[in-house]
């Protein structure tokens, strides 16, 4: 019987350690561009209306969101020897009635800050790309979609490295003037 006891208890104990690590949920992924050269994650919105936010005029920084408003990528970025580091983010949706936008945020202790961003409206897609040099090795970043204005909407995003620059047919200094264009093509 008092074996039985000490089995039990170091079982539960064994149990007690292991069960915060399962809790936890899976672990950041790392995006070397060697091993891991592409993440991607499917993000569902439902139905959303943030129109109201349009107004905001407090400076808010918007990649510092969470669900249901955003659906969030978090990934440790860790190029390996001799990967140029250059990182596309890509968010995809079918419906051109809904407006996602893309924030590429780094993910600190108090949040996450605005590294780039896209918010163009009547599309159906948002990119962003972040030349090397500009992350910094071993720090967490994230892919962030803003459902600002949703339809029952899933998003696919990906983060791609290394990868190319995409390809900008509106001049950059008039890009942006209104809206963004190149990051909405």
């Amino acid at each position: 019987m008092r074996n039985r006891l000490v089995l039990a208890a170091a079982a539960l104990s064994a149990l007690a350690l292991a069960a915060p690590a399962a809790l936890a949920g899976p672990a950041t992924p790392t995006l070397d561009g060697k091993k891991t050269t592409k993440l991607t994650v499917s993000l569902a919105g439902g139905l959303q209306d943030n129109d109201k936010d349009a107004a905001d005029l407090s400076g808010a920084d918007r990649a510092d969101c969470a669900a249901p408003r955003c659906g969030v990528l978090k990934f440790v970025f860790k190029p390996a020897a001799g990967v140029k580091a250059d990182t596309l983010f890509n968010i995809k949706w079918t419906n051109p009635a809904s407006d996602i936008d893309l924030y590429v945020a780094e993910v600190g202790k108090s949040g996450m800050s605005d590294v780039a961003h896209c918010g163009g409206i009547g599309n159906t897609s948002e990119t962003v790309f972040i030349p090397a040099g500009t992350f910094k090795p071993g720090k967490t970043y994230a892919l962030v979609a803003d459902f600002f204005r949703s339809v029952n909407e899933t998003v696919t995003g990906t983060v791609t490295m290394p990868a190319a620059a995409p390809s900008a047919p509106v001049p950059a200094a008039a890009d942006s003037a209104v809206y963004p264009v190149n990051c909405t093509l």
